[in-house]
């Protein structure tokens, strides 16, 4: 599964950091020696903000994308369920659904409330209001853990495992079922046995096609960067084509950048109509915003930037940042 421990990977960032300290020259940042492409606030379609939907979704809306796939945890375990809306109409998907294994008999279940799971940098998740409005063919998430399941076994008779996982949506909106693939040790028979759920969250945005198949790595020069708690940190990106084809904007990259170990994950569009195609061998510079929150901690932070990721999450790069009070 996914970890969101972001703040422990703060440490790894500012050290890892080392290795891109900008010691190139920072000469070639601009076209010809020019200035840097201007920094633009649009927003990639996939992260845009969207308009409530005025309808719940219900059960004959939605398809479990797959197996309920548990992995691990413990001595149980968790699983990132797809939820996909396989209707012809967007509606509205939020609150937290009860959860039960199909089963005649066996132990008592009970549900408990558990956080959903963190993304990953560079992963990208769609826009909270994504659940406000889950599109035709749009996929929500949840999650779901499971832990001990004491089944009582009559010898001589086979022994038989819940036939499915049923998720009943709130407000009485119908249940959908779905095959999964494990059931977790018993633990404690004189215990129930406890299945965790979340909300329902905003998925994944899938990887799909590059910006271009020409090979660019990314720079941060003059570090480390300044930026003052609850202001604006102003950096700039230096993007160098190491390959022997051109590098054009025609298809125009997003990227993901966030500052840690305080920041949120921020995704924005290049500024590429102001941008030029890059040349083999040749760079050009993108300015760079980003808010530094106001409880960011003084001295040494992170900062996490990767280019294109919804199509080949590359290139990554780690940066230091110091925060002045």
């Amino acid at each position: 599964m996914r970890s969101g421990a972001v703040v422990a990977l703060a440490v790894l960032t500012v050290s890892a950091a080392g290795c891109n300290s900008g010691s190139e020259s920072s000469s070639d940042s601009g076209a010809g020696g020019g200035s840097a492409v201007a920094w633009t606030a649009a927003k990639p379609p996939q992260v845009t903000a969207r308009s409530p939907a005025s309808t719940p979704c219900r059960a004959a809306d939605l398809h479990v994308a797959g197996r309920v796939k548990f992995v691990p945890r413990l001595q149980g375990g968790i699983a990132l369920v797809g939820v996909r809306n396989a209707g012809s109409r967007t509606c509205r998907l939020t609150g937290r659904p009860v959860v039960t294994l199909v089963k005649n008999g066996g132990p008592v279940q009970v549900n408990r409330a558990i956080p959903t799971t963190p993304s990953n940098f560079p992963e990208t998740t769609y826009p909270a209001s994504s659940l406000l409005a889950l599109r035709p063919g749009d996929t929500a998430a949840l999650t779901i853990s499971w832990d001990n399941w004491c089944d009582r076994v009559i010898t001589g008779e086979p022994h038989v495992p819940p036939s499915a996982v049923r998720i009943a949506l709130p407000q009485h909106r119908g249940g959908i079922s779905a095959d999964y693939n494990a059931v977790p040790q018993c633990v404690d028979p004189n215990a129930p046995s406890t299945i965790g759920v979340s909300v329902f969250q905003p998925s994944l945005v899938r990887a799909g096609r590059p910006w271009t198949t020409a090979f660019v790595s990314a720079r941060v020069p003059d570090q480390p960067v300044h930026a003052k708690r609850g202001g604006i940190l102003h950096y700039q990106v230096v993007l160098k084509n190491r390959s022997k084809e051109t590098a054009r904007f025609t298809r125009c990259p997003a990227y993901i950048q966030q500052l840690v170990p305080r920041g949120k994950v921020e995704v924005y569009e290049l500024n590429c109509a102001a941008a030029h195609a890059i040349a083999p061998g040749k760079s050009l510079a993108f300015a760079m915003q980003l808010r530094v929150p106001k409880s960011s901690p003084p001295g040494a932070n992170g900062l996490f930037w990767g280019l294109d990721p919804f199509g080949v999450r590359a290139p990554q790069l780690h940066a230091r940042v110091t925060v002045d009070k």
